[in-house]
């Protein structure tokens, strides 16, 4: 079957979206909702440490690199301690050397740089959910 067409389906899994931005939220909550994937939501990174200390059913999280009070790598940072076999996909639009190195420094197991399509962003649910 061609990948792009290929159905997903995660029913059982449920990821963190961690986005400040609404209209990204609800682009990524799409793709991941039409797999059937259960969804929470941080607007920021100390919400999203909290979100993954109250739910250990996390598999995976996409962390907006730059939300207000705590930026995704610092909230990164942070979970790698508390949940170190949890996968964290920074995403970002600020594509440079020097974000690639902070998400490998701040312990991201992927990156996806913004905008992001549809099915570039199949690809890393279907890498960290299988």
């Amino acid at each position: 079957m061609n990948p792009i067409n290929e159905k997903l389906s995660y029913p059982d899994h449920t990821i963190l979206i961690a986005e400040d931005d609404e209209a990204n939220f609800q682009y990524f909550q799409q793709t991941a909702k039409a797999a059937g994937i259960n969804i929470l939501r941080a607007e920021n990174g100390l919400d999203a440490i909290k979100q993954c200390e109250n739910h250990p059913e996390i598999k995976l999280i996409l962390m907006d690199g730059m939300m207000p009070v705590m930026t995704g790598y610092e909230a990164a940072r942070t979970i790698r301690k508390i949940r170190p076999g949890l996968p964290i996909v920074i995403l970002t639009a600020f594509v440079s050397k020097d974000s690639i190195r902070d998400a490998v420094l701040s312990g991201c197991n992927d990156y996806l740089a913004k905008p992001i399509g549809t099915e570039e962003l199949r690809m890393v649910l279907k890498k960290w959910l299988v």
